[in-house]
């Protein structure tokens, strides 16, 4: 029996029974293996793509049944819920070891990233007037602001060892070991005058001529590192090899990236409050039943950007698992999404981001692309890509990129530099560009040439940073 804890709840258990039976007819239709058994089958597969929803909303029923301050779901629950997958009845690969799977976590980044499990606890929480628990594959951001801040301080070390060791072999006049102590000292004031972060917005004029100041040595720093480099690549005796420079200028970048993705997360801490807020007092002058309502309201309404990922790879839409798949590890895909949001950490510097703060990462049942959720501010992420992890994740990023453009930065000459482009309707656009943003992250950022000449010179201008002038 599944849900044993809810036998005697008649609502979930008959939902399970009808899902039980028509997964046996569809088994026994494939079984066949003639034209119209397999043409049957299929047509009950899409039948049978509702009772994930009827499963999902009593179990959902019987967990606020008695209006607990958290949902807590067991195993067997996050496997339905996050899998569409059901223990003796549909199964996922017989490779899949679901307590190494559930447990694992993702590294600290910039994004907060969850299951939908995770997301539906965290919805009931703002409902309730709670504080949201801490998704299990993720951390708090507290302790995601931590790390990326240990990560900080690894990556400046691991820069100024590798350019102190390079340095006795070409003599110079500048003091290396001091302009590298300015340089990780004024770092983050210097990222935050960039940013123009509220810190420094709303500082009073003292304060901001200090960060003003410290920029300005931090920037003096940069120059003179960059221009001792420059000068040992060009040595005449002994030329810095380019494979090192490459190296060292990569391990700078990234000190900078990661300084972005500290400020941007404690921003963040705001913007998470507020929108949490918000939902809690709407639902504090309701009764217990309404506040169980909303909660299945929130999750209905989910249900149409669920099906997108399925319709951007024009692939089945039921989030029922097909039997013997595999899904995605978690931490390996959030792997990809910090790895490409590297490549494109402007992303962020539009006011969408700046009005409800970095986007959520969701894992969600079903197979497909990834995409943004324009109406939750969430990135969806189906646990069955179609095409592979990093077509799923980059498209994901694309349609971000492409809904959050507002302003018209990159639709603009996307549209009107491209000749191909100009009769194409909002719709077409918007799937070009997905699709060529995706190759761009994939490929081209990766070293090998794969978009028109033409689209490539646009990418290259859009996404050309003041690094890069």
């Amino acid at each position: 029996m599944a849900f044993k804890k809810w036998q005697n709840v008649p609502e979930l258990q008959e939902a399970v029974s009808k899902l039980h039976a028509s997964v046996q007819n569809y088994k026994s239709l494939l079984a066949e293996n003639t034209p119209d058994s397999k043409y049957q089958a299929q047509k009950l597969w899409s039948a049978m793509s509702s009772s994930y929803w009827e499963i999902l909303l009593a179990l959902i029923d019987a967990q606020t049944k008695s209006m607990p301050s958290e949902l807590s779901f067991d195993n067997e629950e996050k496997l339905f819920i996050d899998f569409g997958c059901l223990p003796g009845i549909l199964n996922l690969s017989s490779q899949f070891n679901p307590n190494t799977r559930l447990s694992s976590k993702c590294s600290a980044d910039i994004f907060p990233v969850m299951t939908f499990s995770d997301y539906i606890a965290e919805t009931w929480a703002a409902i309730t007037g709670n504080d949201a628990p801490v998704p299990e594959i993720s951390m708090s951001l507290n302790d995601r602001i931590n790390a990326l801040t240990e990560a900080l301080f690894t990556a400046q070390g691991q820069r100024d060892s590798f350019i102190t060791a390079v340095s006795p072999k070409y003599p110079s006049n500048l003091n290396v070991k001091q302009t590298l102590q300015i340089m990780d000292e004024f770092l983050m004031s210097a990222v935050k005058v960039n940013m123009r972060v509220p810190e420094y917005r709303e500082g009073d004029e003292s304060y901001r001529q200090k960060l003003s100041q410290q920029r300005k040595a931090y920037i003096e720093a940069e120059k003179s590192i960059m221009l001792f480099v420059s000068s040992a690549q060009k040595n005449e005796a002994n030329p810095l090899p380019l494979k090192l420079a490459e190296r060292f200028f990569a391990m700078h970048e990234k000190t900078k990236i990661i300084a972005k993705e500290i400020l941007y997360s404690q921003i963040d801490a705001v913007k998470i409050a507020r929108r949490n807020k918000k939902i809690t007092d709407t639902c504090s002058q309701i009764t217990d039943q309404m506040k169980r309502s909303e909660l299945r309201s929130i999750i209905v309404k989910k249900r149409e950007y669920l099906s997108v990922p399925a319709k951007n790879a024009r692939c089945d839409t039921s989030l029922l698992c097909q039997p013997d798949s595999m899904p995605v590890d978690y931490a390996e895909t959030y792997g990809l999404v910090s790895e490409f949001t590297a490549m494109d950490i402007e992303m962020f510097n539009v006011p969408r981001v700046r009005m409800y703060g970095i986007p959520r990462v969701i894992f969600i049942p079903g197979q497909g692309l990834g995409t943004y959720d324009w109406s939750d501010h969430s990135i969806l992420l189906p646990v069955f890509p179609v095409g592979g992890n990093d077509k799923s994740v980059s498209y994901a990023l694309g349609t971000f990129r492409w809904d959050a453009d507002e302003d018209r930065k990159l639709k603009t000459p996307y549209e009107q530099q491209i000749k191909e482009n100009k009769k194409k309707s909002l719709i077409a656009l918007s799937s070009s560009f997905c699709r060529d943003y995706s190759l761009w992250l994939t490929k081209e950022k990766r070293g090998y040439r794969i978009l028109p000449r033409e689209t490539h010179q646009v990418f290259v201008n859009i996404f050309r940073t003041k690094a890069d002038d």
